[in-house]
């Protein structure tokens, strides 16, 4: 019974898309177009080089001489998140993973609190050019690297030893190159398509139910971290509201980044669940930070 009214339910919303992508083509094509935007924009200029460069630095061993300056556990995988930006922490925990550097319940953890948003963006994008504040970007910054560093401290116990070793050959510079182009352009590919897909869902939903500007933006921003963002800022939610949502956002990192990683790691199965609480933990946290700066110094 239960499986005859699943099977009934996904029936019933595949013909509804399919119904949506026949009658309203327009409402396809401008998500699609928009999807490509802030993918070309705001993602491919940050993403692929990192990629590239990080393959390079698995291969020649910079990991190895990183661990020797960080001594606390995987160091070395924050800082790469740090530097780079959200998704790429699950293609370098994919590159730890595929060489026996990590183990899949290290890999849960690692992947659950390295969610950082590229500082640039943050600062220039969000704090100056939406919120018109490079204050409350960099506190924004600041608020989610302290809430998942906050909950990496509190696994850190849990955490091995990390003490696995490169078990590769390392590639000559032009098999390596070569290489990580291609891995990292079908990477990207499945990027591209996951923001396609929920930005489409989004826009599908908002165009048939009526939502007003700010729940629109709420919504927004758990699909799409990006478009949620510049929606809230445009919002006619007060200055300390706007902060603490788009906080908030950049904490959850969007149900397309997720996805996106995920994806990325599909060739292992982590548990999904416990990766989304420990996400709800650090968003929580990230509420308590925020809250406390919006309540004395604001």
């Amino acid at each position: 019974m239960i499986k005859s009214l699943k099977n009934l339910v996904k029936f019933g919303f595949f013909s509804f898309l399919v119904f949506v992508f026949l009658s309203s083509p327009k409402l396809i094509i401008d998500s699609v177009n928009y999807s490509m935007d802030v993918f070309i924009d705001n993602l491919l200029p940050t993403l692929f080089p990192f990629f590239v460069l990080v393959d390079f630095l698995l291969n020649y061993g910079y990991v190895d001489f990183l661990r020797g300056i960080f001594r606390f556990k995987y160091g070395y995988i924050i800082l790469l998140s740090l530097v780079s930006g959200l998704p790429s922490n699950a293609k370098y925990i994919k590159g730890f993973l595929d060489r026996s550097m990590i183990s899949i319940h290290d890999a849960e953890i690692m992947l659950s609190v390295t969610f950082f948003p590229n500082p640039m963006f943050v600062i220039s994008s969000v704090g100056l050019l939406m919120m018109g504040s490079l204050k409350l970007g960099v506190m924004a910054l600041v608020s989610v690297y302290v809430s998942n560093f906050l909950v990496y401290l509190f696994y850190y116990k849990k955490l091995s030893a990390s003490s696995h070793v490169f078990n590769n050959d390392v590639l000559s510079f032009s098999k390596l190159l070569s290489s990580s182009i291609k891995n990292n352009a079908s990477t990207l590919l499945v990027i591209l398509g996951t923001i396609m897909f929920f930005m489409t869902l989004l826009n599908v939903f908002s165009h048939f139910v009526s939502l007003n500007d700010e729940l629109f933006s709420i919504l927004s921003g758990v699909f799409e971290m990006t478009s949620g963002i510049k929606n809230m800022s445009t919002s006619t939610f007060s200055t300390h509201v706007k902060y603490i949502f788009i906080s908030l956002f950049l904490s959850f990192s969007g149900l397309s980044v997720l996805m996106q990683a995920f994806s990325i790691l599909n060739d292992y199965k982590l548990n999904v669940k416990f990766v989304l609480l420990n996400k709800l933990f650090v968003m929580f946290l990230n509420f308590l930070i925020n809250y406390f700066y919006v309540v004395f110094f604001m």
